[in-house]
């Protein structure tokens, strides 16, 4: 009997992979014959056969021939009749020949329960996002701001100049929620164009997972979409991979050039007389993308930064800038990241010769950022956040996703989105996110502090 070669565990449902990494008895019991039979009938349906091995419970078959089908419609008639018995079809191209494995264990279907802990996370975000956006229109904390709202003394040392209005307080809330919808809309935008195209597909996925955080510059961390079972083929992945871009894009344009609008073109020493006296804060540059620089020059008909003048954007207009910034990071070209299914989709396993290459690009971003940083070198790109991202694509960010069948590739009009979304990662990253500016006499919170000046 040959020896069954190996077939990558993430594969097999999960109730049929081994325990703590010991081999199940499945393993070593030879399959039967009658179940090798049937599998190898319905095989014989749609190849050529040219080999069978007999295996084990574990793995009972791998026929090898020529399939007389395409191999997304040969997988789709195998698999229903591999799933009656209580398996799974794995299509390769090995050699000059199709190869069809028979994997243990069936996918579940998609649980119809209420999410509750994403619907949770969601209301939880929202407010994170809107107290960041109410937060950054106010030179006070929030709830000190509340607090003189309904009548209570402001706390010693606070100026009162800082303290808003009852009309800039309300303002101040009508901003915040602008800006928690034009965020929420366009990552929403995103994670939902995973969802509906994975639920089109038939392809089992988790709900939105949206993650708060209310003690950073955008109130939240994103949102996660785990899918549940591998893709039936590259295509199929391509497609759910590409459909959170898309769609984040479909939102953060009209988003930013709305909110560009909305914002003013003056210099730092115009900005800075908005704002009250002796208010102690720095100012945050957000960085800037070719896209970024051509939508600017598209609403103000300059380019920009210009010398001293430069945007100063309204929150309306970071939230898309944060939208295109967070699509930028989705689209790294690398393992499970929405750029790494358009990678892979394209060129298949040869896709993991760019994982070091990339890596190797963000060390030298994150190194030219952090001697920025520390004062050595004045460079004009580099982030020392990029280690963060170094760390999660060497430890976790790793392989691109297992496929069922292997052998279906792009279609010809797949193949040119996926170039085109390679080129779009291009125009939308940012190599340089946020640059700190060091100013005297004068500051601002939150959102007030994000600058276009970009030297």
């Amino acid at each position: 009997m040959d020896n069954q070669p190996d077939v990558d565990p993430r594969l097999m449902p999960r109730s049929a992979r081994a325990q703590n990494g010991q081999p199940d008895r499945d393993d070593i019991t030879p399959a039967p014959a009658d179940l090798i039979d049937a599998l190898q009938g319905y095989v014989a349906q749609v190849m050529n056969v040219e080999s069978v091995t007999r295996g084990f419970v574990s793995s009972p078959v791998l026929v090898r021939g020529q399939l007389t089908l395409p191999a997304d419609e040969a997988f789709k008639q195998l698999r229903p009749h591999f799933e009656a018995h209580g398996y799974t079809p794995h299509l390769k191209r090995e050699d000059d020949q199709d190869a069809v494995y028979a994997l243990p264990g069936v996918y579940g279907k998609a649980e119809r329960s209420v999410p509750w802990v994403a619907i949770g996370l969601f209301a939880a975000t929202v407010l994170s996002v809107f107290f960041v956006g109410v937060q950054g229109e106010l030179f006070v904390p929030f709830w000190t701001a509340i607090r003189v709202q309904l009548g209570g003394a402001a706390p010693a040392g606070v100026n009162p100049a800082w303290l808003p209005s009852p009309a800039e307080f309300r303002q101040a809330l009508i901003t915040g929620l602008l800006y928690a919808a034009s965020l929420l809309g366009i990552l929403g935008a995103h994670e939902m164009g995973h969802y509906l195209v994975a639920r089109h597909h038939k392809v089992h996925t988790s709900p939105p997972f949206f993650i708060p955080l209310p003690l950073n510059i955008l109130g939240t961390l994103g949102a996660v979409i785990a899918m549940r079972e591998p893709a039936p083929n590259r295509r199929i992945q391509f497609d759910i991979g590409i459909a959170g871009p898309l769609a984040g894009l479909v939102v953060a344009i009209p988003v930013t050039i709305l909110g560009l609008m909305l914002s003013h073109v003056m210099t730092q020493a115009e900005f800075l007389s908005t704002l009250p006296a002796d208010y102690p804060a720095g100012l945050v540059q957000e960085g800037q993308s070719i896209i970024y620089l051509g939508m600017k020059f598209l609403v103000f008909r300059e380019i920009l930064p210009s010398g001293l003048r430069d945007v100063f954007v309204h929150p309306i207009a970071f939230a898309g800038w944060a939208g295109f910034l967070v699509t930028a990071l989705n689209l790294l070209p690398i393992g499970q990241l929405d750029g790494g299914h358009v990678l892979y989709g394209l060129f298949g396993d040869n896709a993991q010769k760019a994982r070091w290459p990339i890596i190797g690009v963000l060390v030298l971003l994150a190194t030219a950022g952090t001697l920025n940083d520390m004062g050595i070198l004045a460079l004009p790109i580099g982030w020392s956040g990029w280690w963060i991202w170094v760390a999660l694509l060497v430890f976790l960010v790793r392989n691109h996703a297992p496929v069922l069948d292997e052998i279906t590739g792009l279609d010809p009009k797949r193949k040119a989105l996926g170039v085109l979304m390679l080129v779009i990662f291009v125009l939308i990253f940012t190599p340089r996110p946020l640059v700190p500016v060091e100013i005297q006499n004068a500051g601002q919170t939150a959102l007030h502090a994000i600058l276009g000046l970009l030297a």
